[in-house]
């Protein structure tokens, strides 16, 4: 097993774990039912709203359905891909539904920790700006069993969602 730097990155929380669906009212069916939670906030993520996207290191447009709610004190968000490839549509195709990443929403200064990421060999996958929050995922998946990490900042900015379910 190859060995992983150690970033020196102290990780406050994990804010949010979340999972790539085909269809996102039936995965909120499905998790609401199960874990008992509920109402969801679903955001639509697209242009001119989400803005600034990149996959893969190149300027690219994709969009996605997403819905939020909160467990036990921790962000769970479900994600439907809707146009574009994404790291969303690479994780359905290769791997169906199921977990996609962890996040921390809670640094101090994460431009330094995108940084810190980058230098260390772990390049943003996918990154963009919903509103004014910017957000980076991390190329860890080799690392951390198939997950990414994901950090954003200016979490304050988040727009009101576009609806709520149920």
């Amino acid at each position: 097993m190859a060995s992983v730097p150690d970033l020196g990155i102290e990780i406050p929380e994990i804010t949010q774990v979340a999972f790539v669906v085909e269809d996102i009212e039936d995965g909120m069916d499905r998790f609401g039912a199960l874990l008992g939670v509920e109402p969801w906030d679903v955001y639509e993520f697209e242009p001119p709203t989400l803005h600034d996207t990149t996959f893969r290191g190149e300027d690219r447009d994709y969009s996605m359905t997403l819905a939020l709610t909160t467990l036990g004190g921790t962000m769970l968000e479900l994600i439907e891909p809707k146009e574009g490839e994404s790291i969303y549509t690479e994780h359905l195709d290769e791997h169906g539904e199921g977990l996609h990443h962890i996040a921390c929403f809670a640094f101090e200064d994460t431009e330094s920790v995108v940084e810190t990421f980058e230098d260390n060999g772990f390049p943003v996958l996918q990154s963009g700006v919903y509103g004014e929050v910017p957000y980076w995922y991390f190329d860890t998946a080799d690392e951390l069993n198939g997950v990414i990490f994901e950090t954003a900042t200016n979490l304050d900015a988040m727009t009101e969602p576009d609806r709520q379910y149920p």
